[in-house]
């Protein structure tokens, strides 16, 4: 967990507005962004693909920030409905107000006349020399001695996004385990995960890896699948250039069919870069047949 490469990158500088997982265009006289829902983008199995949450939540985060040139502090998804393959996403901005140094912004998402998101945000930034960091990265070895992650492999249609990520689980206690019927005493689980495509740590991408936290909703269900979410919410500290993430998820409690829980994102090199929460639906145990 150390290295001297590690450096501030600048919110909507040219390299990143260019290297994205998805893909915006302007729609023909209007400011609404139009967004294209690829297959690449989808998770879920044959028959019922659906575009990922943190790529919704991501690419509503990405507009923000290309159309104010700020960067977000504190944004919160909330999921209205599934976006399907090969619909087109119309992500609509609205800035209720915008001071000197804050925007406070949202996003309404929409496939044809159906409401399927709301993202609100704060994205600005304060020339304060005040700082410092007292959560601390995991003790973890690097990714490279870290198993390969299963990733719900026997429930996911081919071609889709899990495909285009790498997960590594740290060791140990947050090994992988079959499914056990029952739940786990300990929900936490610590990963490393970066995209297959160089990429750079951008606000998708926070965005994306966050939308992770369901795999310690899967582990503190016993093995089994995580949960759909409800919503998500960001609160981003920094960004350095990392070539992997490394995750820190636990679920706090379950309680009336609702998992709730948080995620860490660090660097390789140690900085904290981002903070997520989310509450889930939550199944019962079971085991694999």
């Amino acid at each position: 967990m150390n290295g001297d490469n590690a450096r501030d990158q600048t919110v909507g500088s040219e390299p990143a507005a260019r290297q994205r997982l998805m893909a915006f265009a302007a729609a023909p006289g209007s400011p609404v962004k139009v967004m294209g829902t690829e297959r690449r983008l989808c998770v879920g199995p044959p028959g019922n693909l659906f575009v990922f949450g943190g790529v919704l939540f991501g690419a509503a985060l990405a507009v923000l920030e290309d159309d104010l040139q700020r960067p977000v502090i504190w944004s919160a998804a909330q999921f209205l409905g599934p976006v399907r393959p090969d619909e087109l996403l119309e992500l609509h901005v609205e800035v209720p107000s915008s001071g000197r140094t804050v925007s406070q912004a949202r996003v309404v998402g929409r496939v044809n006349d159906r409401l399927v998101f709301l993202v609100s945000a704060a994205l600005g930034a304060r020339e304060e020399p005040t700082e410092r960091t007292w959560d601390r990265v995991p003790d973890a070895p690097p990714p490279e001695d870290c198993q390969p992650a299963r990733l719900w492999p026997h429930s996911q249609a081919p071609d889709t996004l899990l495909e285009t990520l790498e997960m590594r689980i740290v060791p140990g206690e947050f090994a992988e385990v079959e499914p056990t019927g029952r739940l786990a005493e300990r929900s936490r689980a610590v990963f490393w995960v970066r995209a297959r495509q160089a990429l750079p740590i951008d606000i998708s991408l926070l965005a994306l890896f966050a939308d992770f936290l369901p795999y310690a909703l899967g582990k503190a269900l016993g093995g089994g699948l995580g949960g759909v979410s409800l919503d998500n919410t960001l609160r981003v500290v920094r960004r350095v250039e990392t070539e992997w993430i490394l995750c820190d998820a636990s679920i706090q409690a379950i309680h009336a069919g609702f998992a709730h829980g948080d995620i860490r994102l660090f660097a390789q090199t140690g900085e904290l870069l981002a903070i997520g929460s989310q509450s889930m639906n939550a199944w019962p145990p079971t085991t694999r047949g």
